[in-house]
């Protein structure tokens, strides 16, 4: 009777448990068969500022307003890299409004609507009105046209309405920031006593002997770094360590090259090709449309062409095709279409009616009048210094000094080496129209003008087919199935599944002679992988992974990648957690550990010695030496950046002994041979000091505030 009471009551426990965890596998199986998992409530977040969530929909159409307002305004589709600044423009106005704004309500700064309408509509409205009102014929703010659009806001189109609005919202913004860094330039001082200071630090400059003992000669095994030593360092440098999540990953790659039959083919179209080639009344059309380049429209020189077909080209006349010649993974075919002899270099100056200033034909109606003006006699210097729109030519009357040929654009090329010294010619270019005068022309060689139809040995589809079979290969053969998610619980399982994943991706990579490349320490909004162009999925892949995953196969332009997951440095959104920099705080304790020990050495060593030659004969190091060293200084003799180094030695007087110093490279006796004054030393001007710390302010504050802010950056999950 009483053992079937106890087994009642295990009985009971037993089954309590087993309700338990069916009802919880019941509740996430619900959750994540839904896709409204309880761990991913935060998944359409583009990122965080001090718990302040930012949401994709509503940063997604923040960044669509501005695409459509840039492209209404420029008449331009979209571009790459115009979503990609148009994205980190939007971010930043968002960190802006909750950093700054939540800083300045605690302040009790603010942008009032009389103060809005004063810098829009006031005397002397904000730069960026102007600009918008500017008269096209006259550069000038036009006032009349700025309050006539006002005036008539609510007929006007959608996209230039909230064009509007968002200036508004912008200038608005660009005053609290004003506002707020005044308020903070005006709570910095320099007093007379610290500028006087300063100077006194930048007096004088010293040439210095020295010696350093490095911090390689110690062997890191007479030193042993705890967990513990580790974690109290990031304690107390953690300033050091401000980053986000961060990740490494290892990955091979399978190149896209032409092989035997893509060769075949090449050389099979340019055959096929040459006979109409030959005949055609119009070569340079035909090479720009059947070939792989467009018709170059330059004059050559014997040594501008590959030695066969210049061989070719300089003995042929007028209207000859050449023999089909391979160069540059190219099969090629030129015909001559003129030849002569030109000059080597030409001297001209020139006066540009910019295209993007005059539209239409006002570019052209101003050349015709200005160069009609140049012809009667009007000094060209002066007209050019007036009206060219050249800004590196026109302090100098429009001279553009000494030029070979071919540097410029081909319709100015030609103008300044077939026309003769003095012509004034008008000639049309992509950046406008430019009225010309030869100066001048030196040397002399003959010159041909070639058509050169090429088909470059490009991979066909049977070649990417096979790499990518490849690339296929590998990223099967190497890839194995995850832990179970019980199995996923330890951490120790986990790492055990990473190595051994990393070992087979290395072994796997040598057996079929790949090398094994490193992306390391990527941040999730970083567009590429150095070495890896165009890898931004990449990137988007590996902070979406787990250490121990394998990637499927990535297309990028003429490479397949396959990448290996290998760590996590996780953050907490301003600090990297001390175990993802644990290596780094490793070294930089075994350094101040190696630093303490050398130290140590020193001092017995150089105990009651004075002279810099007597301390290396005892260490063994040899002497070594910087000369002009102030206060201001970057570099420490061939020791490179030393900044305590810089900052002691600086001070010494002559024949001063000080050390040991720690420095970047190691450990340091300094002695000062010479010390003279610093003639680029600044007086103690403590106008131009407050100067510059009211200059720094209006870039420093605000990045203050962003630094003490704690930012999630979650942007790279979406783009």
């Amino acid at each position: 009777m009483g053992m079937l009471e106890v087994l009642r009551n295990k009985a009971g426990v037993f089954v309590t448990v087993i309700l338990g965890l069916a009802l919880l596998a019941f509740v996430l199986g619900d959750l994540l068969g839904s896709g409204q998992s309880i761990f991913s409530r935060g998944e359409m977040e583009v990122g965080r500022v001090d718990g302040v969530a930012y949401d994709y929909t509503e940063y997604q159409a923040a960044v669509d307003r501005q695409l459509k307002m840039r492209q209404a305004l420029s008449g331009q589709g979209q571009t790459e890299q115009m979503q990609s600044q148009i994205r980190e423009m939007v971010w930043r106005t968002f960190l802006q409004k909750e950093i700054l704004g939540k800083e300045c309500e605690r302040l009790g700064i603010a942008v009032t609507d009389d103060e809005l309408s004063n810098l829009v509509l006031g005397n002397d409205p904000m730069p960026v009105v102007k600009q918008v009102f500017t008269n096209p014929e006259t550069q000038e703010f036009d006032r009349e046209r700025m309050v006539n659009f006002l005036q008539n806001l609510d007929n006007v189109t959608p996209e230039q309405r909230e064009y509007w609005y968002e200036l508004e919202r912008g200038i608005a913004d660009e005053q609290l920031m004003q506002k707020y860094t005044n308020l903070v330039s005006k709570g910095l001082w320099v007093t007379t006593s610290q500028a006087e200071q300063m100077q006194k630090f930048e007096q004088n400059q010293a040439d210095v002997a020295y010696i350093v003992t490095r911090y390689t000669s110690e062997p890191d095994s007479a030193f042993t770094v705890t967990d513990i030593e580790a974690k109290t360092y990031y304690d107390r440098h953690k300033e050091s360590y401000r980053r986000q999540e961060r990740r490494d990953i290892a990955y091979v790659t399978f190149s896209v090259r032409p092989q035997e039959a893509d060769c075949e083919v090449a050389e099979r179209a340019i055959q096929k090709d040459e006979a109409e080639f030959r005949t055609t009344d119009n070569p340079s059309a035909f090479v720009s449309q059947i070939g792989d380049e467009t018709y170059a429209g330059r004059w050559y020189a014997k040594e501008d062409l590959p030695t066969e077909l210049a061989e070719w080209a300089f003995a042929a006349q007028d209207g000859d095709v050449s023999p089909i010649i391979y160069d540059n993974e190219a099969f090629k075919v030129a015909r001559l279409i003129r030849h002569r002899s030109l000059p080597d270099s030409a001297n001209a100056r020139h006066i540009l009616f910019s295209a993007d200033k005059y539209p239409g034909e006002r570019a052209q109606q101003m050349a015709d009048s200005i160069a009609e003006l140049i012809r009667k006699g009007v000094d060209f210097k002066i007209l050019a210094e007036q009206y060219s729109d050249d800004p590196g030519s026109k302090s100098k009357g429009g001279d553009l000094d000494w030029f070979a040929q071919g540097r410029m654009v081909k319709p100015f090329n030609d103008a300044c080496f077939e026309g003769k010294k003095g012509d004034i010619q008008v000639v049309a270019s992509n950046y406008g129209v430019h009225i010309i005068e030869v100066l001048g022309h030196k040397g002399g060689s003959p010159r041909v003008d070639l058509a050169i139809l090429v088909h470059a040995i490009q991979p066909g589809k049977h070649t990417y087919q096979q790499v990518f079979n490849d690339a296929s290969s590998f990223a099967s053969l190497v890839h194995k199935e995850r832990p179970s998610w019980f199995a996923s619980l330890s951490s120790k399982k986990e790492q055990e599944f990473t190595d051994e994943m990393i070992k087979s991706f290395d072994s796997l990579a040598a057996a079929r002679s790949l090398m094994v490349q490193a992306g390391e320490d990527l941040e999730q909004a970083q567009t590429d992988i150095r070495g890896l162009e165009n890898s931004r999925e990449v990137i988007r892949w590996a902070f979406g992974a787990k250490p121990g995953d394998v990637s499927s196969v990535f297309e990028l332009g003429d490479t397949f990648v396959v990448a290996l997951m290998k760590d996590i440095k996780a953050s907490d959104g301003i600090y990297a957690d001390w175990t993802a920099v644990k290596k780094e705080l490793y070294d930089a304790v075994l350094r101040e550990k190696k630093a303490a020990a050398i130290e140590e050495k020193l001092k017995a060593e150089v105990a009651g010695v004075s002279e810099m030659d007597a301390i290396a004969s005892k260490v063994g190091e040899g002497v070594k030496r910087a000369n002009a060293i102030n206060y201001n200084s970057y570099s420490f003799g061939s020791d490179g950046y030393e900044p305590a180094l810089v900052g002691v030695s600086s001070q010494l007087t002559k024949g001063q002994l000080v050390g040991p110093i720690r420095g970047n490279q190691g450990v340091y006796m300094v002695q000062a041979e010479e010390v003279t004054a610093n003639t680029n030393a600044q007086t103690a001007d403590v106008k131009k000091s407050r100067e510059e710390f009211s200059r720094r302010a209006s870039y420093e504050a605000y990045s203050a505030l962003e630094q003490m802010s704690k930012v999630e950056d979650r942007r790279g999950k979406f783009f």
